[in-house]
């Protein structure tokens, strides 16, 4: 099968190539877990444990009996763990450490808030972070303007999260020294 390196229509300018799109959307997820992770819950020490060399028993228990004591209830705690087993906290969540995860979010601030996308910048923490799907977004754009039907809305999410990842491509390749070209095909002239 032969993968499409882009998608859309050609000549569009704010558009990414395939392998673009699912590397920022991959970052995206990867500091979107590193900041719900952090975000206060107690279970950014799980995140110390997963990226240590080895995960022992004793370590457990200390992680366990820090959030037991910093006020995480006994719902929030067994909602956390079975998120852990169902796989969605521990993809990729050893390859993003705080250090990635600080640089990621230095740029996110730095190309959304600072330049006065927030409205942007809620998109992109509702999507990744909240980990709220582009249909539970559209809703919510519907609700505060109900003359819009809910495909223009989820159309209106879809381009605007593609804006705000195509603006965030070539900061986050920057600090990540990846050549933002990596992904483009390359000319076959001079090769025979």
């Amino acid at each position: 099968m032969i993968n499409p390196s882009t998608t859309g229509k050609g000549g569009e300018m704010l558009r990414l190539n395939t392998l673009e799109s699912v590397w920022i959307q991959g970052k995206l997820r990867m500091w979107g877990r590193w900041s719900y992770i952090g975000s206060g819950s107690g279970g950014h020490m799980f995140n110390n444990l997963l990226a240590s060399k080895k995960v022992s028993k004793t370590a457990i228990q200390q992680v366990l009996k820090h959030l037991k004591s910093s006020g995480l209830d006994h719902g929030e705690l067994m909602s956390y763990f079975l998120d852990m087993l169902s796989g969605k906290e521990k993809s990729n969540l050893v390859f993003c450490t705080d250090e990635e995860g600080l640089l990621m979010d230095a740029v996110i601030g730095e190309i959304l808030v600072r330049t006065g996308h927030q409205r942007l910048f809620k998109l992109v923490v509702d999507r990744y972070k909240d980990r709220m799907s582009k249909k539970a977004m559209a809703r919510e754009l519907n609700t505060r303007h109900p003359e819009w039907c809910l495909r223009t809305c989820e159309s209106r999410i879809d381009v605007w999260l593609q804006m705000a990842e195509a603006m965030l491509y070539l900061p986050m390749c920057d600090v990540f020294d990846k050549k933002a070209d990596r992904f483009r095909l390359q000319s076959c002239t001079g090769i025979a």
